[in-house]
């Protein structure tokens, strides 16, 4: 699909407050590794979260096609991966208190998230790292509710979050099926670390978190208690196809830089955009844009549609996205030659490029998903054919 125009409208607008809110600060918060809260309150302000929330729940009413318009312009315009890696965090635990929550997720939580509060997605821990199941974060019962003790680790947002989404166990509950989704807000029984000292994206803070019998109501507990697997993968098919949006988006700058260096550039009496090489690394930057772009649409129509395949499109988009963006880096950085390895906006773009193979599941993990997926696709068609033959 392409956008409408009322879609373009939202794009051109967010990117022009990128421009003026996000682009002038982002070396600045970049050298001291911190999130701009200044720019994150000017686009919640502007009614950014608002976008695809109803508006019974006090937004917009709009679509996840609209908010990505509104992405996509933020990150042409902002110039600063780390930022939207922050957003894209606090994007599906939106999503999530929209689609599965309750009275206090509808009447406390979202208020907050859509009026400038920093929401932080805590799935990873220590010893499990992308393997969800294995969390060890227990929320014990008590009279009132439970208290839950544990901790998070390499969580984006955490340092400065306000809200988090967290993933843990109910204590008592049967095996395999205690895995629940809890949201809390910052609170005296439970601590953040410092960021950690991150090779790029440090616009996005991530950082541990720790919970010392951390006070939750029944209310607080996200979907049914024991459903959280099934909210984890909801949530983060949408955030994996977000990091394709964001990719393609942002790849449309590099590809401009690249253009305009290579007219203007000259080697043995001619400019370098006339040289074969050159031109193989531009193609490939504009190639890498159209099929993450591309792909992303495809798993964002799946998942709203509740199709079968969204997620494994979401790991091809997540996939293809962070490797493509990663590849188009070092081709605009060697473009530019020596100028592209001294400490400037393009070997930046490489550093920041390289987080995304890392961030929201490896590549390893995404090729892992996708092949998983695969199979229990092929199994469904199956079993139609088995019942038959077998009548």
């Amino acid at each position: 699909m392409g956008w409408t125009l009322s879609q373009r409208a939202l794009a051109d607008h967010y990117e022009q407050l990128a421009r003026e809110h996000v682009a002038p600060r982002s070396e600045w918060h970049y050298e001291r590794e911190q999130l701009d809260r200044r720019a994150w309150r000017a686009l919640a302000d502007d009614g950014l979260w608002r976008i695809p929330v109803p508006e019974e729940l006090g937004g917009h009413g709009l679509t996840w096609w609209d908010f990505c318009a509104a992405l996509e312009g933020i990150a042409r315009g902002g110039k600063d991966l780390g930022f939207c890696l922050s957003l894209i965090a606090h994007a599906g635990f939106l999503r999530s208190l929209v689609n599965f929550g309750g009275e206090y997720h509808h009447t406390v939580a979202l208020p907050r998230m859509m009026s400038g509060s920093v929401g932080s997605t805590a799935l990873t821990e220590m010893r499990g790292g992308s393997d969800v199941g294995r969390v060890s974060a227990t929320a014990y019962p008590t009279e009132h509710g439970y208290k839950l003790v544990g901790s998070k680790a390499h969580i984006t947002n955490a340092p400065v979050a306000d809200m988090f989404w967290v993933l843990g166990r109910i204590d008592k509950l049967p095996a395999k099926r205690d895995i629940s989704v809890f949201v809390v807000e910052r609170g005296p029984a439970m601590r953040t670390g410092d960021h950690e000292h991150m090779f790029g994206n440090r616009t996005s803070p991530t950082g541990p978190i720790s919970f010392f019998g951390l006070p939750i109501t029944a209310g607080q507990v996200l979907g049914k208690p024991g459903d959280g697997l099934r909210l984890t993968y909801n949530t983060i098919t949408l955030d994996r196809l977000l990091y394709g949006v964001v990719g393609a988006a942002y790849l449309e700058g590099l590809l401009q830089d690249a253009m305009d260096f290579s007219e203007t550039r000259e080697a043995f009496g001619h400019p370098i955009a006339d040289y074969q090489y050159v031109q193989r690394r531009i193609t490939n930057v504009k190639l890498a844009i159209e099929s993450t772009r591309w792909v992303s649409y495809a798993a964002l129509a799946s998942l709203l549609e509740e199709q079968d395949e969204a997620v494994l499109l979401s790991s091809t988009a997540k996939l293809i996205g962070s490797e493509g963006m990663a590849a188009a880096a070092l081709d605009v950085m060697q473009i530019f030659g020596h100028a592209g390895y001294e400490l400037s906006r393009h070997s930046r773009n490489v550093q920041d490029a390289l987080g995304t193979l890392i961030a929201g599941g490896t590549s390893d993990i995404q090729r892992k998903n996708i092949f998983t997926q695969l199979v229990k696709l092929q199994k469904a068609k199956n079993i139609p054919v088995a019942t038959k033959t077998a009548a």
